[in-house]
């Protein structure tokens, strides 16, 4: 229990502090102060639970100082201590809300007395303090909470303004930290956030949002970043920014907004706030480009039965899609779902053409859910897909049917057949005989084949040019490609897509 004496005579405060045992009775005596002025410093920095003042002194005198503190509704006893014994003085200072009123001729005894009556008084004050900033606290949370979901009332608007002038017909912007913080840490964190400018603390969805009185000019920003700077060195988390709204109604866009940015804390590791000037030039990664490049070099991985080699290089993908520059949480996410999703159409194609069922899966997980922490949550997916790979694949016997699903992938190319029997790993004569056994043709018979199913395919679906079409199939030169295809199906590839569209 922390005891304040306060009076402009020295004599009179050391005396004070020396002739009553203090420690003996729980009692810590601060530095005494000099003045009202100097007592008012000191309740706004240290909070003393009693207060014992003289009256008359240089400046504010001692009813003043009781006025105060009685104004602020601080838990603060007043003992007046003073050599006036006149009625009009204890009078006003009962007003005041003054606990006691003692002369300076008063025994120790009795001013000790006087100070543990008042010791029970700031005790129940405290209590009472305490549970009124709860419930105080509950209506914020709960007003707030109600205009960040966009179902604000007129008196809850009221509320908030009586209960916190500051925001009143001001701008605000809501500030998001992605962890929820206990009361009493919240309401550290809010202490230390108004030494640079207002913002009101509050959980929600197991966040923490700040609600921020900004300047309307934004002339406060330098103390934005810095009382970002000091939340970021206490808590080692980002904030994330909202707009500026200009009305509490309209506080749910700007809490989206931040919302909408909480995933970007995975790809701006280096970031202490994160905001739109963070993210507006990026156009995020392009899905055909990423499966182009990646593909090929996951299926490369299955056939090798290379577990290892496929985890780490699962690994460095994920990793150079988040540390790309144009790269957003959405396309990330698409590039890896989609790679997940071939990779199953594989397994499951192969599975049907060796005669055996198809498998099923969970769906991929949401991006909140696996991107911060890939090698839990993601990979291991794509390790139990290689595993019923491998699972359904007899080596000695169904590398033919993985040759063939190699070509049909890359028809575009030329695709010797050098190529195809290095993908699945034995002689190309080997590869040629045992091709010709499972279809009836050779190689180059079976690729043109293929081939041409293909560009039937494209001529009866797509509006694509015939010479486009041949360089799709893998035909340098489209005369060649047309005479091919006439050969094999009996018409020009225009005659073919104009017999389509008649039958249709």
């Amino acid at each position: 229990m922390k005891v304040l004496i306060v009076d402009d005579e020295v004599i009179i405060r050391e005396g004070i502090c020396n002739v009553v045992p203090w420690r003996d009775y729980g009692f810590e005596i601060l530095n005494p102060a000099s003045s009202a002025e100097e007592a008012m410093d000191v309740i706004d920095n240290i909070m003393p639970d009693i207060i014992l003042t003289d009256i008359q002194m240089n400046g504010k005198n001692g009813l003043e100082l009781a006025s105060y503190i009685y104004e602020k509704k601080l838990p603060i006893e007043v003992i007046v201590l003073t050599g006036y014994d006149e009625f009009s003085y204890a009078q006003e200072a009962l007003r005041q809300g003054v606990s006691d009123y003692l002369l300076k001729t008063s025994l120790p005894e009795d001013i000790l007395k006087a100070v543990e009556k008042s010791r029970e008084k700031v005790l129940y004050a405290k209590d009472q303090f305490q549970i009124n900033q709860n419930e105080k606290q509950r209506i914020i949370t709960h007003s707030m909470t109600n205009f960040i979901k966009g179902i604000g009332t007129e008196e809850a608007m009221d509320s908030i303004k009586e209960l916190i002038p500051e925001l009143k017909d001001s701008m605000i912007q809501i500030l998001v930290l992605d962890t929820q913080l206990k009361s009493v840490h919240l309401a550290e964190h809010e202490q230390l956030w108004n030494k640079y400018l207002y913002g009101k603390w509050v959980s929600l969805n197991e966040k923490t949002v700040i609600i921020v009185k900004r300047d309307p000019c934004l002339d406060d920003d330098y103390l934005l970043q810095m009382a970002s700077s000091k939340v970021y060195q206490s808590l080692c988390e980002p904030l994330f920014v909202g707009t500026i709204v200009s009305h509490l109604t309209d506080l749910s866009l700007s809490y989206e907004k931040a919302v909408s940015l909480i995933l970007y804390k995975w790809l701006l590791t280096d970031c202490k706030m994160i905001g739109e000037n963070h993210i507006k030039h990026r156009i995020g990664l392009s899905n055909s480009e990423f499966l182009k490049e990646y593909e090929e070099k996951l299926f490369s991985y299955l056939n090798k039965n290379n577990a290892k080699g496929l985890r780490n290089w699962l690994v460095q993908v994920i990793e150079r899609q988040v540390t790309h520059p144009q790269a957003t949480p959405e396309s990330i996410h698409l590039n890896v779902q989609s790679l997940f999703i071939h990779m199953i159409h594989f397994v499951n194609k192969v599975a049907l053409s060796v005669g055996k069922k198809t498998m099923n899966y969970h769906s991929f997980p949401t991006i909140s859910n696996w991107l911060p922490t890939p090698k839990e949550s993601v990979i291991p997916a794509f390790m139990e897909v290689m595993g019923d790979y491998q699972r359904i694949v007899d080596r000695e016997v169904n590398f033919v049917h993985i040759a063939i699903h190699y070509m049909e992938n890359n028809l575009g190319k030329t695709l010797t057949l050098l190529e195809v029997a290095e993908h699945v790993h034995v002689h190309p004569n080997y590869l040629s005989e045992m091709l010709r056994k499972e279809t009836g043709k050779s190689y180059v018979e079976f690729l043109t084949a293929l081939r041409i199913e293909k560009a039937k395919q494209l001529l009866r679906y797509t509006p694509a040019k015939v010479k486009d079409i041949s360089s799709e199939v893998g035909y340098s030169d489209w005369k060649y490609f047309t005479s091919q295809f006439k050969k094999y199906i009996r018409l020009t590839p225009t005659q073919y897509r104009d017999r389509q569209e008649e039958d249709a």
